[in-house]
């Protein structure tokens, strides 16, 4: 409860039920006649006493003493300390009701609080409890109790601090007042403490080596023996270089004696750090990058080609001039020799991979010679810049074949190259496989006897000849059943008398007297074939001849002498023949070869010039069979009959053949007697000088397509109808680039010249094309192989 004195009145306000009985009042009047009064108390609505302003509570009407109770219980319309009727005894302006103290005129709602102990301003609050006491520095402690409002560290109730100041208001400072610990216990406080925790740290004390302030001095350490440390800041171990040395007495942390760090930011870099390529010192001996463990090994390129020398390296991380990190470079002072070049035929290893010369690129194929005879083989080419310069080994797993042949060789062999024959049958005898006979000229004639072997004239028929002059024989015998396998080759085959074959005939020419014919037959001056097939290749065939035909009588005995084939002569044979060339032979019959009636010869990409005979100057075929392809056989003359060539009850066939200024009083070209049979195509017949171009005699037959005969002595055709105008058969100037008549058999053209008719006038099946794959060209040089005397 409160209590308010004043004015010699004393008010009990009882603060539970804060109810207030006033005295009885007998001037209340109960009585409200001819009015309502629901309450009781005399005052109602229309009472003469008067109205009620609440007439529901009895305590409430115009003649009730006002209480404070926050009512306007006299109904004078005034409630509490507005209404005159209640006290003021302090006379303070505040009543009763709201005045906290009404005996004492400084304490009343409104007023200011002081620091005198009261509720000034009947707040409830009293001195620094109350909201208007000033708390300057806003410690909670207003100036009525805070010993010093300007600092909120100092107020009561604060524990003391070591500052120099009272912190608690209590007068006394620091370790002078009670409440400052001495936690540890040594005797100082912890004011003066400065480890008020470690009992062995206060002033007075020795100070040690601890890194601590052993004696509360403010010095470390101090008077103790002392080492120089440096910061290692990266925790390596060595310390920064450039900064001051801090001295310790003992060691420090992250710190160390070494001050020969260059980089104290990097763990990594220090004197004893693994030099990298970073672009760092990272070994601190002053130099970049130098010996780095991850550097590359760089190689000079002196010649620039992109590769370097396995003999001049350096180490460095990034690539120097002049350096390559290619170490392949075979010649560093070659920019055309590295690996990959392109190997050439110098004699150096271009491209490094320790081969010299191996697969140029300017070299060329030559015959691999397996044996090491020096012979290469023709079937296996190598691409290289030396090898052997020919392809005539026959056996290149035996080192003894082939048997070498040479005009400065001996009679002894044995046939190598380095000890050669100087005898063509020689090397025959004693080869198995094949024979290589070096340029030269031969005297002697030669037989295979029977050996299927090869025996070639190396360097050419131009330049290796076989001379059988004096010797009566053929230059070449093949008789012993020879097969295409025997091969005679690049050989000139002259001064043969041809094979003698001699018989005799007894007859009784009078009744005592006996009469013997001796008959005597040549056959085949440049090579004599009987039985035989050999292959016949690059020959040429020249100055073979044969004793012309006579007869002479002796008493009773006559000696008959005739000749066959001055060039060749073929008996019961079918040698494959090509690229063989008849020159200037004789014989009584078959002036360049004959041809009897058991042989099929066929004859290609060959020369018949200026052989002459007394029949068939060029060919006689006494019935055998005779196929011309590519032939030009020109200025052949015969006495009477077949001046290219004279077929009798025989066959031939004529392709792409040329024959030109023949001469022979019957058939200059051709002669077909007999029962002969001949077909002609894509051929020329012209400028025969004595004799028709084409004659058929007897039962003989013909025909002819794609043909041009003209300009021949004795007529076109003669004995056969003239086809000229059909089958592609025509009758005009074949235009050759040059013909003479000067007596030299060798200076002329027979090639056809611009605006020739015959050429792309052939057959014009494209089988008969020529190489240039236009339509056939008549004559020698048109067809298939038209470049055959090239």
């Amino acid at each position: 409860m409160r209590f308010w004195t004043g004015m010699g009145v004393l008010l009990v306000v009882l603060s539970g039920c804060q109810e207030w009985e006033p005295a009885d009042d007998d001037s209340v009047s109960n009585d409200c006649p001819g009015g309502t009064d629901e309450d009781g108390d005399g005052f109602g609505q229309d009472c003469p006493n008067g109205d009620d302003c609440n007439d529901t509570d009895p305590h409430i009407h115009p003649e009730a003493d006002e209480v404070c109770d926050g009512i306007d219980n006299d109904c004078d319309g005034l409630v509490d300390d507005d209404d005159s009727d209640v006290p003021d005894a302090d006379a303070d302006g505040v009543g009763a009701c709201t005045d906290c103290d009404d005996t004492d005129p400084n304490n009343f709602q409104g007023n200011l609080e002081i620091c005198d102990g009261q509720d000034n301003d009947c707040d409830g609050a009293v001195d620094d409890a109350d909201a208007d006491i000033p708390d300057a520095d806003g410690d909670g402690a207003g100036i009525c109790s805070d010993c010093d409002d300007t600092d909120a560290n100092n107020f009561p109730g604060n524990i003391e601090i070591c500052d120099g100041q009272d912190n608690n208001c209590d007068d006394l400072v620091d370790d002078d007042d009670p409440t400052v610990a001495d936690a540890d216990g040594d005797g100082y406080g912890a004011c003066e403490d400065c480890d008020d925790e470690n009992a062995n740290i206060h002033p007075g004390i020795q100070d040690i080596c601890n890194n601590v302030d052993d004696n509360c001095n403010g010095l470390v350490d101090e008077g103790l023996p002392t080492v120089d440390y440096y910061p290692d800041m990266d925790g390596d171990g060595y310390g920064d270089a450039n900064v001051a040395a801090t001295a310790s007495c003992q060691p420090l942390p992250n710190y160390t004696e070494d001050n020969s760090d260059c980089d104290d930011t990097n763990p990594a870099i220090n004197p004893d750090g693994t030099e990298v390529c970073d672009g760092l010192d990272n070994d601190c001996d002053g130099d970049v990058d130098e010996g780095a463990v991850d550097s590359l090994t760089w190689y000079a390129d002196t010649d620039g080609d992109g590769f370097g020398d396995p003999n001049n390296p350096i180490d460095a991380c990034l690539q120097p001039t002049g350096y390559v990190a290619d170490n392949t470079d075979c010649d560093d002072a070659d920019a055309m020799q590295y690996p990959g070049a392109d190997e050439y035929c110098n004699g150096e290893d271009d491209n490094c991979d320790g081969a010299i010369d191996e697969n140029p690129v300017d070299g060329q194929w030559f015959p691999v010679d397996a044996d090491g005879d020096g012979f290469g083989d023709p079937a296996v080419d190598q691409w290289g810049c030396n090898g052997t310069d020919n392809d005539w080994d026959c056996d290149d797993a035996d080192p003894t074949e082939p048997i070498v042949v040479m005009t400065s060789g001996s009679p002894a062999g044995p046939g190598t190259i380095n000890d050669p024959y100087d005898s063509v049958q020689d090397g025959i005898d004693n080869s198995l496989n094949c024979v290589v006979v070096y340029a030269g000229s031969y005297w002697e004639n030669i037989n295979f006897y029977g050996r299927d072997i090869t025996v070639r004239g190396v360097e050419g028929a131009e330049n290796t000849t076989i001379n059988a002059t004096g010797l009566g024989t053929p230059v070449a015998t093949f008789e012993y059943n020879e097969g295409p396998s025997a091969m005679l080759r690049g050989f000139t085959l002259t001064g043969g008398y041809g094979y003698l074959s001699e018989t005799s005939y007894a007859w009784a020419c009078t009744s005592v007297e006996t009469c013997t014919d001796y008959f005597s037959t040549y056959c085949g001056g440049g090579v004599y074939l009987s039985g035989s097939d050999p292959t016949l290749v690059d020959l040429i065939i020249r100055d073979n001849s044969l004793p012309p035909v006579s007869v002479v009588n002796s008493g009773n005995d006559t000696y008959y002498t005739y000749s066959y084939g001055g060039g060749m002569c073929f008996l019961n044979s079918a040698a494959p023949v090509s690229d063989v060339h008849l020159y200037e032979n004789y014989a009584d019959q078959g002036g360049g070869a004959y041809v009897d009636e058991f042989s099929v010869i066929d004859l290609q990409a060959s020369w018949l010039i200026g052989n002459t005979s007394t029949d068939g100057a060029g060919f006689e075929v006494d019935g055998g069979t005779l196929a011309l392809t590519n032939v030009a056989s020109t200025w052949n003359a015969a006495i009477s009959d077949g001046g290219g060539s004279l077929i009798i009850d025989g066959t031939l066939t004529v392709t792409n053949t040329t024959f030109g200024s023949e001469s022979a009083p019957n058939g200059a070209g051709i002669y077909l007697s007999g029962t002969s049979s001949g077909t002609m195509m894509n051929s020329i017949v012209s400028g025969s000088a004595n004799g028709a171009g084409v004659l058929v005699d007897g039962s003989a037959s013909f025909i002819g397509t794609y043909n041009d005969v003209y300009g021949n002595a004795g007529g076109e055709y003669s004995g056969t109808p003239d086809p000229t105008g059909i089958d592609g058969n025509l009758s005009a100037d074949p235009l050759f680039v040059l013909v003479t008549n000067d007596g030299n058999d060798y200076n002329d053209l027979w090639e056809l010249a611009a605006g020739s008719p015959c050429i792309d006038t052939g057959n014009p099946d494209p089988n008969f094309n020529d190489v240039d794959l236009t339509p056939n060209d008549m004559g020698a040089f048109g067809g298939p192989n038209s470049d055959w005397n090239n």
